[in-house]
């Protein structure tokens, strides 16, 4: 388990208004909390700066979660486990998901047009009005995406605002690395009013970030800080688990190579059991166990113990496997001598549970991953798991019997993690009397 570093969010009294400053500007009102009228909050050179923090994170918000649930749910009815990716949802439905995250964004844009207007009126009516908006915490949206949203919504909304500037503070860390992306990024709207003094306000940004970040290695932020370094965001809706995975770090990390540490927060009982498991007596073994146990109505012919057999496998499923371990009468002796808390069939079955456990020990232990160059076997057990963010615990996999390269599927969409799924597998694979598991990681969302 590892802690992600947290920081203190911005302030506009303590960090926007030092920016402003710093790049020469000032209060565009001393008197605004006294006026009746809202205004804008900063004027720079021969600009008017209104400044909108987004402080909320978007997918946090119940009723964005029904909306995005919806959306997303529908285009994957099948997944325990629904990875929210605009990128692979057809045009109309990216328009709807747009319209949903752009909510705080719109009512924004909303309120800056008519303080921009009235500060321009009250002040120059040859000001340049500009839409400064921060990332504060909406991490649901890269900057790029953020950047893009604003800008759409100030050319279909107004034209009261001449210019745009797209800023954040992005943390990113995995317990040992840690570091920060600061962007701003400034779009022209009215290229007749152009912001001029944006490369001001940009150079006294970067000094924001290097008194905020000096002031975090210090740990003058504090473990309590409100921010987090940028995590999954994860919410329950109609008995499904919505992901929108964290941002990726990407670069390999020094310190735990090429796949970072995660989080697991998958509920113990989740994971005691992966099978059941009945004894299956050959007619040779039959007769010989039949006299130590002759009085057990279902060892009163080998027709009733096979029938017994027969009735278990039929509660089979792609989940709970019923697998039938063949047991001698010596090997049950054998195991009988060193646990003689059992008696009966309670022993049989006892003593059979433990064979199959060696055996999927084994299986779980030589599984391979498959890739290339590996010796591949005409038939094997695949196994095939998508990791999902930050979190073990919504991993999602899928079982199968591969043979000469086509795979039949056991088993789709599974939430299991690996060494569970490959625990699934080991059961199927002695099911069904195969000898080799090679598995597979499907990193498309992979936080490493």
């Amino acid at each position: 388990m590892f802690e992600f570093p947290r920081i203190r969010p911005l302030s506009e009294d303590k960090d926007i208004d030092f920016v402003i400053a710093q790049a020469g500007g000032r209060r565009a009102h001393d008197d605004s909390d006294r006026k009746n009228t809202k205004n804008s909050d900063y004027v720079l050179g021969r600009s008017i700066i209104e400044l909108k923090l987004l402080d909320d994170e978007r997918l946090e918000k119940p009723e964005a979660q029904v909306k995005i649930g919806s959306l997303f749910g529908a285009l994957q009815p099948d997944r325990p486990v629904v990875v929210i990716d605009p990128t692979i949802i057809e045009q109309k439905d990216r328009y709807t998901y747009a319209t949903i995250m752009q909510g705080p964004i719109k009512v924004a844009v909303r309120s800056a047009r008519a303080q921009l207007k009235q500060s321009r009126r009250e002040i120059s009516e040859g000001a340049t009005t500009v839409l400064f908006v921060l990332n504060n915490g909406f991490t649901a949206l890269t900057h790029e995406e953020l950047l893009d949203h604003v800008v759409r919504r100030v050319r279909n909304d107004t034209n009261e605002i001449d210019a745009v500037v797209v800023a954040g503070c992005y943390l990113h860390g995995d317990g040992f690395d840690t570091f920060a992306l600061w962007p701003m990024d400034y779009v022209p709207i009215h290229e007749e009013r152009p912001f001029l003094e944006f490369e001001a306000l940009k150079s006294a940004w970067g000094k924001l970030a290097d008194r905020h970040m000096t002031e975090f290695v210090r740990g003058e932020h504090g473990p309590t800080a409100a921010r987090e370094a940028q995590t999954d965001i994860v919410f329950e809706w109609e008995g499904r688990t919505f992901v929108k995975p964290a941002t990726p770090i990407g670069a390999e990390s020094k310190f735990f190579g090429a796949r970072r540490p995660r989080l697991n927060h998958l509920p113990f009982e989740r994971v005691k059991h992966v099978a059941l498991t009945v004894p299956r007596l050959s007619p040779v073994e039959y007769r010989r166990v039949k006299v130590a146990l002759k009085d057990e109505p279902l060892l009163e012919s080998l027709d009733t113990w096979n029938d017994h057999v027969e009735e278990a496998l039929s509660h089979n499923t792609p989940l709970l496997p019923v697998v039938p371990i063949d047991i001698s009468r010596g090997s049950w002796e054998a195991w009988k001598r060193h646990n003689r808390g059992f008696s009966g069939l309670d022993s049989l079955r006892a003593a059979a549970n433990v064979r199959y456990g060696v055996e999927a020990s084994k299986l779980v232990h030589t599984s391979k991953e498959f890739c290339q160059g590996i010796a591949v076997p005409r038939r094997y057990i695949a196994v095939v798991i998508e990791l999902i963010g930050q979190d073990e615990s919504n991993d999602v996999s899928h079982i199968g019997v591969c043979t000469s390269g086509d795979i039949e599927w056991i088993a789709l969409n599974v939430r299991v993690q690996h060494f569970r799924a490959l625990a699934l597998a080991a059961a199927h694979a002695i099911r069904l009397g195969l000898t080799d598991i090679l598995w597979r990681h499907d990193l498309k969302y992979a936080w490493v």
